[in-house]
């Protein structure tokens, strides 16, 4: 087995615990007119009576500089929770728990330096990491959380129609009827209108939706991700407003788009239904209800900091850091 503890303290890493938890940075937003319209009229469409919310917890425990380059030390926990019927209920508990991991991200010259790929796991201790590569730390773990959210997604997407927390990023699963997935951008990074046609978005009054747009996934000419912006909240600019996502095959969208258009005005009238605006609950309306009732559940499922922190120094100062396989 490979000692990392021993690379790392050749490589006189500084190694910084993480007391702030605050995921959420403000950024820029990028105003690129990217997108081009799909709806000529909008569409209306009952609520669904099934639908699963699907979220991830991060937290932060640890950085480990190397070599110049920033190694982190994180958990992530997945989970998803059941809307129907005025209902809203888990589908984890202790006897079946969601997915719970913790994750060393790294950049690539770390790990070729070190001879790791994202298909292994070191032993810190006593505990057990998944190692995630990436173009640095931070994307490193961001690409792992989306593969998980993926597993949980393709789990659940035969049972109900599927609402990821956050931006669909993965080509498949593609649009299925009535079942999405569908993407729930909270925190829009990008706009894909120019900045008028935004701030026509964020205009809008509680419980309208814009007409769907459409946009290349990527660099992946095959597939489009559709798009309509919804507000939950009537107060002008960017409280309330969030964005709805699918994506789907170009060479099958126009034998279903009314399809699409019907299962995304459908996500938003739940969604309008499970926001709250009274400014009480911290990240709301942005954040729906399900979604804090999952998160809120998803936290008891962190490890406790001080022996995971304890855990990362002991094994550092005993040189018990070790692949495995």
């Amino acid at each position: 087995m490979i000692d990392l503890a021993g690379m790392i303290r050749n490589a006189s890493a500084r190694i910084t615990v993480i007391s702030h938890r605050e995921e959420m940075l403000p950024v820029d937003i990028e105003y690129v007119p990217s997108s081009w319209p799909v709806e000529e009229d909008l569409i209306t469409a009952q609520c669904p009576k099934k639908v699963i919310f699907v979220d991830s917890r991060r937290r932060r425990y640890a950085s480990i500089e190397v070599e110049g380059c920033v190694i982190l030390l994180s958990q992530v926990v997945t989970g998803a929770v059941l809307l129907e019927k005025d209902r809203c209920v888990p589908l984890f508990s202790p006897d079946n728990p969601p997915m719970v991991n913790l994750v060393l991200g790294m950049p690539e010259f770390i790990a070729n330096l070190w001879g790791l790929s994202s298909d292994q796991r070191v032993m810190i201790g006593n505990l057990v990491c998944d190692v995630a590569v990436g173009l640095n730390a931070k994307d490193a773990t961001d690409l792992y959380m989306q593969g998980i959210e993926k597993k949980i997604v393709e789990k659940f997407l035969p049972d109900a129609l599927v609402i990821k927390d956050g931006a669909i990023d993965f080509a498949t699963p593609t649009f299925l009827v009535e079942h999405g997935p569908i993407g729930l951008v909270k925190n829009i990074h990008k706009a894909y209108v120019d900045r008028d046609k935004f701030k026509v978005f964020s205009s809008m009054k509680k419980g309208q939706r814009s007409k769907c747009i459409a946009v290349e996934l990527g660099h992946d000419t095959e597939y489009l991700k559709i798009m309509t912006y919804l507000k939950l909240s009537s107060t002008p600019g960017l409280r309330g407003l969030v964005r709805i996502e699918t994506v789907i095959e170009k060479d099958r969208f126009e034998r279903v788009k009314n399809d699409v258009f019907a299962t995304l005005a459908g996500v938003c009238d739940t969604l309008i239904k499970v926001s709250d605006d009274s400014g009480l609950i911290p990240r709301a309306p942005e954040d729906t209800l399900p979604m804090v009732f999952l998160e809120r559940y998803l936290d008891q499922y962190f490890y406790n900091e001080t022996y995971v922190k304890c855990a990362l120094i002991q094994s550092i100062n005993s040189g018990d850091f070790k692949k495995t396989f």
